[in-house]
This record gives structure tokens, sequence and C-alpha cells, in this order.
């Protein structure tokens, strides 16, 4: 994945010209030369339907003037789910006071 602005990014897939996967929300953290996206999305069933979201982290680089793919990981829902409830349960003051360091 190269991109040459991270408004770029989504996860939209089309086959044949039908979308079989789609962006529900993103959100970008950018600082310097690095970034990591965080995408909710969709994958269409063979029936047409759309099976329950997944979350995808993606961090890119920026090299020469575009964004390069560094590395990228994939959570079923309801392991977003837990993630989001064990984040929240740490406590997001003590996470916004480390994240100066």
């Amino acid at each position: 994945m190269h991109v040459a602005d991270l408004d770029e990014v989504t996860y939209d897939l089309e086959v044949d010209g039908d979308l079989v996967r789609r962006t529900l929300h993103r959100r970008v953290f950018e600082r310097g030369a690095w970034a990591t996206v965080v995408l909710a999305f969709e994958e269409k069933r063979p029936d047409g339907t759309w099976k329950p979201a997944k979350l995808a982290l993606v961090r890119l680089q920026k090299v020469h003037d575009a964004w390069k793919k560094a590395a990228g990981m994939t959570l079923p829902g309801h392991d977003a789910a837990e993630l989001a409830r064990t984040i929240t349960a740490w406590g997001l003051d003590d996470l916004a006071d480390a994240s100066d360091e």
C-alpha cells in the first residue's frame, strides 16, 4: 500500500465492480514520519449480507513524499471491543500522561 495522502487510506475493496469490503470508520494518528490508521470495516458474504465488523490497525511510514505500509493487523469485532474495554479500564488519564514521554 502506497498513498500520497493519509486521507486516501481506506479499506474498501471492489471485485468485478462489486463492493466486497467497506470502510465504516477511520481515524488517523500521525506523528512525524510515522502514522497509524485505525479502520473499522465490514466484509460481504457470498450471499450478499455483511459480516460483523472488524478492526484494522495499519502502520505507515512517510517515504519520499508518500506513505508506505510498514505493518498491519486485523482484529475481529469481539477482540476489538475487548481491547477498548481494557484500555478504558486502565484509565485514559494515565495513558494521556504517558504519551508525552
